[in-house]
């Protein structure tokens, strides 16, 4: 079985009947997909993925970037902590609210990299590092 994947794009479904889904992909990967479909057969069975829309976090001043990294710094300050740590702990304690992770082949979990998640994954990092704070009473200073 071949997967494809079609990028979150104005997709319009339309029902073929006999349990059949219509998709109408975007003109840019059109040639690249039917020519996949000749190489392989029409009988042969794909998977598709239709990807949810991502907007990367932040970057630069007064950025999401920039605010996390400021609170990450400020803990520190606070714990002696080294930053590294600090920040890998505040990846995990977001895990819970949806920061998403990546299942290693042991089996185990590791929270992704902050340049692959999106907007909202990072609103999920700050919302834990500021209730990390709250509970440890550190006093966060919003630049």
């Amino acid at each position: 079985m071949k997967e494809i994947t079609i990028p979150a794009a104005p997709i319009l479904l339309g029902n073929t009947g006999a349990g059949n889904i219509l998709i109408t992909v975007p003109r840019v990967l059109r040639e690249s997909i039917f020519n996949m479909v000749d190489k392989a057969g029409w009988d042969y069975k794909f998977r598709i993925h239709i990807a949810s829309q991502w907007t990367p976090r932040t970057t630069g001043w007064k950025s999401q970037n920039h605010h996390i990294n400021g609170h990450i710094q400020q803990i520190c300050q606070d714990t002696g902590n080294g930053f590294t740590a600090v920040k890998e702990r505040m990846k995990y304690l977001a895990i819970d609210r949806g920061y998403p992770i990546e299942t290693m082949i042991d089996h185990t979990i590791q929270p992704k990299s902050e340049a692959e998640i999106s907007t909202t994954e990072a609103g999920y990092l700050v919302d834990a590092i500021h209730q990390f704070a709250a509970e440890w009473a550190i006093t966060l200073v919003e630049e």
